[in-house]
């Protein structure tokens, strides 16, 4: 089910922001291919989430990054759900 589109600028910017390097998992997905996040993945995604100063995004960056930490904290309650990004 589709919950929400992102548009990249913000995305990119966000991850950025806070660092590729704090957040190898966001920063590995290609904006013109598709990615899906499921089981370790989705752990490593909400590891390095959590461990960020989401604070110091604004507006929609911060939104969109609290957005993914959610929803990745519900692929961890049920492993059948995952986290897709469709490309251009």
């Amino acid at each position: 089910m589709l919950e929400r589109t992102v548009v990249d600028e913000e995305f990119g910017r966000a991850v950025e922001r806070l660092g590729r390097h704090r957040l190898p998992t966001l920063a590995g997905v290609d904006p013109y291919g598709d990615t899906t996040l499921r089981g370790e993945a989705v752990d490593r995604m909400v590891r390095e989430l959590e461990s960020s100063d989401l604070a110091r995004l604004r507006g929609a960056e911060r939104e969109i990054l609290t957005t993914l930490l959610a929803w990745g904290l519900r692929c961890r309650a049920d492993r059948d759900v995952h986290i897709a990004f469709s490309g251009d």
